[in-house]
């Protein structure tokens, strides 16, 4: 990743540049992969007897 994708993407998450300063490069990656998942609809949801029988 270059540092303009970089800088891209911490402006499309809303982290400001001041905001950069206390974080690091990993939980600003790690900001944008939750971000990226948000919307994603996962098929099955496990109950409880799936649970029990695990």
């Amino acid at each position: 990743m270059t540092t303009p994708l970089f800088m891209l993407r911490a402006v499309q998450m809303g982290v400001t540049v001041r905001d950069l300063d206390l974080m690091t490069i990993g939980l600003v990656l790690d900001m944008f992969t939750e971000a990226q998942n948000d919307g994603y609809k996962y098929p099955d949801m496990a109950t409880q007897s799936d649970f029990d029988r695990f």
